[in-house]
């Protein structure tokens, strides 16, 4: 070989390897995922999301806990208006119809390819409450419905069947009255001051909350919760409290669970999200813990419950390259394997079919039957435009004035009708506000 010619072949050789060299290594596509459960999911979530990152390679999600659904919604409208925001975010379901407005998401329908998800597999209640016009906007990951949950050893103590959990309105104040005058407990019951059970007493009794078919057949323009079947609703809750029955631990997600756990109360109502920690909790105090369907009106047949818990949302305006990644993990999270794993964490219950199908072959629900009681009361949840839940653009707000309105009733300042009056008139003002910037 001449010098010539191996000089030639050196250059060749140097050209190529520096072109390797130089070539761009597979882009790390990072997501950021918004969140709101706190306590002991926020390690639960950051668990799933490492255990995804290291199936996924190429691909890290990085999971934070924002605070509550409130504040994840502020904080990440903030940040799309900041040009920052998270891939993926979660919200509860009464963002749906805001979410749908906003103009800010992208729809899980546009992403998802024909075939590519079973959506037959997934809950019919949960796809019902989700699909808006034909079209799925968010992945459905932590649904519930309020339970009842009760101590099954007072229940014994007071002379009370541990097997039968009151069903009705007023087997829960006879029940309650027994609780009490045992001495088992200073209160029959609890349950935090929420809306929630508002909207879900409305959906038992087939009742609507806005008029339009619940905001499905058109937008909703005037809500209906300050009608007879409301104030029905507020004068048994308010009534159950002046005799002191009904023990009320004001707002917010944790006073009506320490008054569960400490025994101060012998049942409580609350999401179903709160089985795992009520089980561990009565575990540690050596007490047996039950839990049975919502509690309905006497005088109507049960229609059902409205899914609550949230869903997982995809942010527009990112790279295709980021919004396929958030995809492939919001799918992921959404899998029968995944949805076990939160399910046995929480209590959350499980949106695939085929998620509960691998639960009763392990016997889970045998060795646990209280986790089952939600899935049973969906299961028999009847579809309606009641059950399915009212879509409405200003729910935060009529959730505050329904609050307030019960909140001034126990206090004495209003009767039941007149606090849900003002409710809705100020509702109205600001649903008829939030409409005209769609007009």
């Amino acid at each position: 070989m001449t010098k010539f010619r191996l000089h030639y072949l050196l250059i060749i050789c140097f050209t190529l390897t520096l072109s390797l060299v130089m070539l761009p290594a597979h882009a790390e596509v990072t997501i950021k995922f918004w969140h709101a459960m706190s306590g002991s999911r926020i390690d639960l979530l950051k668990g799933m999301a490492e255990q995804f990152n290291k199936t996924h390679p190429g691909i890290t999600v990085q999971a934070q806990y924002i605070g509550s659904y409130n504040e994840t919604l502020n904080k990440t409208i903030a940040a799309v208006k900041a040009g920052d925001p998270p891939h993926v975010f979660q919200l509860y379901e009464v963002g749906t119809r805001g979410m749908i407005d906003g103009g800010m998401i992208v729809p899980i329908g546009d992403l998802a390819k024909p075939g590519e998800v079973d959506w037959s597999d997934y809950v019919d209640a949960v796809m019902s409450y989700y699909t808006i016009e034909g079209k799925l906007y968010s992945m459905p990951f932590n649904s519930s419905t309020p339970i009842l949950y009760y101590n099954k050893t007072f229940f014994r103590k007071a002379g009370l069947d541990p097997n039968k959990p009151p069903e009705t309105w007023n087997q829960v104040r006879e029940i309650g009255k027994k609780l009490i005058e045992s001495g088992v407990a200073e209160y029959g019951i609890t349950w935090n001051l929420h809306s929630w059970y508002f909207e879900q007493w409305h959906a038992v009794q087939n009742a609507l909350l806005v008029n339009n078919g619940n905001g499905r057949q058109g937008r909703a323009t005037k809500v209906l919760f300050d009608g007879p079947v409301g104030v029905k609703i507020v004068k048994w809750w308010t009534d159950l409290e002046k005799e002191k029955i009904y023990l009320n631990a004001g707002r917010g997600w944790s006073n009506h669970r320490k008054a569960f756990i400490s025994g101060q109360a012998a049942m409580m109502i609350s999401s179903t999200s709160d089985v795992t920690q009520m089980t561990n909790a009565f575990n540690e105090k050596g007490w047996e813990l039950g839990t049975g369907f919502f509690p309905r009106p006497d005088d109507v047949p049960r229609q059902g419950v409205i899914i609550g818990g949230g869903t997982l949302w995809i942010t527009k305006g990112h790279p295709q390259e980021e919004i396929d990644a958030a995809w492939e993990f919001v799918k992921w999270m959404s899998m029968p394997e995944q949805q076990v794993t939160w399910h046995k964490g929480t209590g959350y219950f499980p949106i695939r079919k085929s998620a509960m199908k691998l639960l009763e072959e392990e016997g889970w629900y045998t060795k646990f039957p209280n986790y089952r009681v939600a899935f049973d009361q969906l299961l028999q949840t009847k579809t309606s435009l009641a059950t399915q839940g009212a879509l409405i653009g200003v729910f935060p707000q009529l959730r505050e004035a329904v609050q307030s309105a019960i909140e001034k009733v126990i206090e004495g300042k209003a009767t039941p009708e007149e606090a849900l009056k003002e409710a809705a008139q100020k509702t109205n003002k600001e649903l008829e506000r939030y409409n005209a910037l769609f007009q």
